[in-house]
This record gives structure tokens, sequence and C-alpha cells, in this order.
């Protein structure tokens, strides 16, 4: 096991560089590889055993997620976007910003067990050997350092016909807070992120916002904004 203090780096770069590694000329050795935030804490013994109990069932897993996203919603992310159906909610997660003391508790869902999603938490990213060997699928950083780089993977494997399930487990612990989706650099790597995908921007939103002040300094001269595009479909859900 390595370790990087990927916060010196984008966390999709960080990640893509041992997926090359081990796309190299002799193949890999790993049936799993696991992408990781360093300030999270978990039983692993019992980690591992749940893994290999669902590898074949799904390609990609996670410890978070939701079965269903509404791309018509802004800001977007796992959560946000399934906040219409929290019923869809996988996952449970003790947050402690000070030290080992825990501030809160999210439980997304009661049970225990798997569950098939369309997009996973990026707290915790497994990729099967399946999943490994497949040179197409990799992390994006251009669409932002530490934001949507677990919403792009869950699209690029729901657009492959790749298999997303989370593993609901009670022991997960995480020592650290992200920062707010309402920030403009979030708000700028959604716009990334909908461009890429073809996702229309929702009206009204903060993002709309945004967009009218780059189309302004654009008009004064004083920035580009690439042409928005129109959404296939509103809603993405697992099978």
């Amino acid at each position: 096991m390595s370790y990087i203090d990927s916060n010196k780096k984008p966390l999709a770069e960080v990640y893509n560089s041992y997926l090359d590694l081990e796309r190299g000329p002799r193949g890999t050795s790993f049936d799993y590889m696991v992408f990781m935030h360093a300030d999270v804490s978990f039983g692993l013994e019992g980690f591992i055993n749940h893994i290999e109990k669902v590898a074949g069932k799904y390609d990609i897993i996670g410890l978070c997620g939701t079965a269903t996203m509404n791309v018509s919603q802004s800001p977007l992310n796992w959560f946000t976007s399934s906040r219409l159906n929290p019923d869809k909610r996988w996952g449970c997660v003790m947050h402690g910003e000070l030290g080992n003391q825990m501030s809160w508790f999210s439980q997304h869902s009661p049970e225990v067990g798997d569950h098939e999603v369309a997009c996973i938490d990026g707290l915790c990213i497994v990729f099967t050997k399946k999943v490994i060997e497949d040179p197409s699928v990799k992390f994006d950083p251009e669409i932002g350092s530490f934001d949507f780089y677990d919403t792009d993977i869950s699209m690029q494997a729901m657009m492959k016909g790749l298999k997303l399930g989370v593993v609901v487990r009670k022991d997960l612990m995480h020592f650290s807070v992200g920062k707010s989706i309402l920030s403009k650099q979030f708000l700028e790597n959604e716009l990334k992120f909908r461009q890429k995908w073809g996702l229309a921007v929702p009206p009204e939103s903060n993002l709309a916002k945004l967009i009218q002040e780059k189309e302004s300094a654009m008009a004064a001269g004083l920035n580009q904004l690439p042409p928005s595009e129109t959404a296939p479909s509103e809603t993405i859900s697992a099978t």
C-alpha cells in the first residue's frame, strides 16, 4: 500500500498515475484497486470480505451512493441530486472534524448489505479487475481537483454498461468535511461536468447566475465561455 499527499495534486491525477502503472506492459497483478481519501477509517478486514462477496455483482464499488440522479437540479453531486428521493440513498458516515470526536452521523440508509446505484461518493471507490484492465475508464482531472471526479467516473460506468454498487457499513468514519457546494469553485467544476456530458444548466440556479456573469465578462472581452448543451435526460438511474 502506498500513500501520497494527494492534497498537493488533483485526486484524479493521483489515481490515474496508479492506474497507469497497473495498465503497463506486464498487466495488472491486482483483483481490486481501492481509491480512498487519506482521512477515512473503517475495519479493513471486514471491508475486504464485503468487497469479495459482491465483486461478482458490481464492477465499481463504493461505500455511499444514490440509485437515482436528478441532473435537472443544481448544485449537483451524488447527495444533492437525490434529495427528492432520499430513500434511494445508501450508506452511513460518521463525521469527525475534531480528532476522533464524532461531530455528526449521516445515516442515509439503515440497512447494511449491498445495493446497486447510479452514482457513488468519492470517499472510497473500488475498481474490480474488469475495470482495471479497461484503459478507457479513467478519472478526469480537467473537471476539477477535488470535485466531480466521482460523479464523472460514475457517469462513465453507466454509459459503458458497468454496474455500480454500494456496500453499507456502520463503522465508516470521515475526519473532515468537503467545501461548500455553493462555492464558486464547485459551481465552476459543475459547469465543466455538465458541458462534458451535454447536461443542461437548470434555470434560476446559482450555476445559471454564474454563467450570466461569465457571459457578461465575455461580452466585455474579459473571458471566454464554452457553449452550453442540452441534456439528454433529467434523471439517471441504476437499472
